[in-house]
Parts: C-alpha cells; structure tokens; sequence
C-alpha cells in the first residue's frame, strides 16, 4: 500500500504572524505593531512598525529628518514607551518588557547612545569608562579587564589616558559606544551625534567589529552611503513607517534608495500638512536594485 507524503497547505504558513516568524529565528529583538504618537492630533512618529534585528548583525538605519528613526532607537532602548504594539528584547530568546523592567533591561540587555549624550570632554578615555564601568555595577576586580577588551575592540587602546576634548568626533562617539558595551549588553543601539559627522565608514568597520568579536547585536543610525554599505542591512524608514530593507547593500543602490524614499518621505509629511524637506543628492544609479525582504514602498 502507497504511503501519501504528508502535504502542508501553504495558506497555514502565511497566516503565521509577525511574532511567530521572529519567534522562529533567532533574533535579539523585534517589535509587532510599534505605534509611537507624540500629539494625538498630529502624524505619529511611527506607524504600525513591525521589523526584527538578528543575533549578531549590523544594521544601518536611514531615512530623513523626522522618519522616526531616534523615536525607533528609543522604544527598543525602553526610554519611550509604546503608544500601541510592543517590543521584545533579549539574550537568546527576545521578550517582552514590562514598563517595571524598563530600567533593568536597559542595563542588563541593551546599550544606547543617544544623539546629544556626550563623554565627559577634560577627562580621558580611561575615566570615562571607569566611570561608566562603576554606574554599571561591574566589580572593581574585573572592571579594569573588561574595560581594556572592549577598548581593545573599539579601537581606542591607544587612546586610553588621552582627553576626549582632543578626539575628533568619531573616537568622541566611539567612547559613548565603549561606555554602553561594557556591561556586554545583547543589543547596542547608537543613533547619530547632533553634528552628524561621527557615523561614517570608519565608525561603521568599529562596529561591524563589535558584532563579530563580542557578539553583539547593533543598530545604528547614519546618512552617509559608503558607511551603510559596510552593514549586513540596511533599513530605511519614511514618515514613521519602513519604506524598504536591503540586504548586503551596495553604496550605489543605498544611494538611490536613500533619494527615492526622501521623496516618499516628504510626500507623505505633505498630506499630512507638513513642509517637505528637499531630497538628498544621490549617486549614480544601478541597473539592478537587490531588494528582498521588504514592503514595497507605498504608492502616493
């Protein structure tokens, strides 16, 4: 008698939801209809946003002025809660938090520089993250350890007894990243500094380092193509939503991708009463766009 192979009705697999597939895979965090508003009245920050970040990838986040990417950085962190949906993060296996568990996830599973945090500029790298170290609780007998790996990683060994005040902007913002990394959180969340100019491509190889040495999960804002090349994606948000995702992104295709979704971007903040921002200039444009993975971008 002939045995029927056991058949899987397609339609079962499509109505898995959003948590359920992140559940599948091993990721450091994701979010199932993150909805941030600010003014009931006016466009939300970010609207029904639902991404998920891999254990152990770099990935670039993009987009204009007001896309909702600091907003993003700072739901994950748990510095704003969300107005609907949720946030699930954590080492081996992401959760949810509790508005009571804000403050010790922080701590425990994420770090995060935020775009005006600052180091202490008359004092050097070294006290820096000493002093970071000890807000962290890490014990006095593997501080010094801890603190020379990850300064060993971030490239700021040699850098160690000088001042910041004498560093130039990146090695500035590297020392935050250093600060955030030493209690080994799961994900490291940075969003750009207020010149802009910290997040390039060198900043971006320091980072990717930190991913394949400590193993950590990193999420970083920055508008400079060359630099977003270096992530394993690259995610672009436009008016609160994701626009689109590319994986191993070329810096002519970011290019590209960057100006179209600007533009997306302004249309959207236009219907909804806002004065648009011009689009970025971008880079010669591919034949071909290796998109996949991703919404396609809304039709205005």
């Amino acid at each position: 008698m002939t045995t029927m192979p056991r058949i899987t009705h397609p339609v079962r697999t499509r109505k898995r939801t959003f948590r359920q597939r992140a559940d599948n895979r091993l990721v450091a965090a994701y979010t199932t209809g993150l909805t941030k508003t600010y003014d009931p009245g006016g466009d939300p920050a970010l609207d029904n946003v639902n991404v998920a970040f891999r254990a152990g990838e770099l990935c670039a986040l993009m987009g204009p002025s007001g896309s909702g990417k600091s907003t993003l950085l700072a739901c994950l962190a748990g510095h704003e809660p969300p107005s609907v949906g949720r946030v699930y993060v954590g080492r081996g296996g992401a959760r949810p938090w509790m508005p009571q568990q804000v403050r010790q996830i922080c701590r425990d599973e994420v770090g995060f520089t935020l775009s005006h945090s600052q180091p202490f500029l008359d004092r050097t790298v070294m006290e820096n993250l000493e002093w970071a170290g000890a807000l962290a609780g890490l014990p006095v007998g593997s501080r010094t350890e801890q603190i020379e790996h990850v300064a060993e990683v971030m490239g700021l060994r040699e850098h160690l007894n000088t001042p910041v005040e004498d560093l130039p902007d990146g090695l500035r913002h590297l020392t935050m990243c250093g600060a955030a990394l030493l209690p080994d959180p799961s994900v490291l969340l940075v969003d750009e500094n207020e010149s802009g100019e910290a997040m390039t491509a060198a900043t971006f190889e320091v980072l990717r380092r930190c991913t394949g040495e400590l193993g950590t999960t990193v999420v970083a804002v920055t508008d400079r193509p060359d630099a977003a090349a270096l992530a394993d994606r690259v995610m672009f948000l436009a008016a609160g939503r994701v626009a689109g995702i590319i994986t191993r992104p070329a810096e002519d295709v970011v290019c590209e991708l960057r100006q179209a979704f600007a533009v997306q971007h302004g249309r959207r903040r236009v219907a909804g009463g806002a004065t648009p921002e011009p689009a970025p200039e971008s880079g010669p444009a591919p034949v071909d766009s290796p998109i996949s993975g991703t919404p396609r971008p809304a039709q205005t």
